[in-house]
């Protein structure tokens, strides 16, 4: 018998194979992938900066956010610490049960391969999977749902 649960909180999908009566027999994974209520509860934890790069990535029909989309009018902001901040917001929503301790980072930071030297980023990417996801996501925070 397999059971698939989409969309479900990691403790309501507990509580309902408890309710099964079989939770110590059945093997139970959690996969590390956003969902919107996932994607929702990152964005909620996270400081302006960091949700404007996973904004913009969103917005973008192929994921992608330019750094000089998000260094300011006068193109000489830091985007230093941004992805920092993801990563520790992905890390205490794993503490707290939120999701997999395995989740990936929703945006990865681009960098040029051929200059191995210290260098800004160029961009972020976000995984053509998240995008739908993020800007539903995007979508319910904005509606205050």
């Amino acid at each position: 018998m397999r059971i698939v649960l989409e969309e479900v909180p990691d403790d309501l999908a507990r509580e309902l194979f408890a309710l099964l009566g079989q939770a110590d027999k059945l093997p139970v994974a959690f996969t590390p992938e956003w969902t919107v209520s996932r994607a929702a509860a990152l964005l909620r934890d996270l400081p302006t900066a960091a949700v404007e790069i996973i904004r913009t990535a969103a917005a973008a029909d192929d994921g992608w956010a330019p750094a000089e989309a998000l260094r300011g009018p006068d193109g000489k902001a830091s985007l230093r610490g941004r992805t920092g901040a993801i990563t520790k917001a992905i890390q205490r929503g794993a503490t707290r049960k939120d999701w997999p301790a395995d989740m990936p980072a929703p945006v990865q930071a681009q960098y040029d391969p051929n200059i191995p030297a210290f260098q800004r980023t160029s961009g972020f990417r976000m995984h053509a999977d998240c995008v739908p996801v993020f800007r539903a996501a995007i979508e319910r925070i904005d509606a205050n749902v």
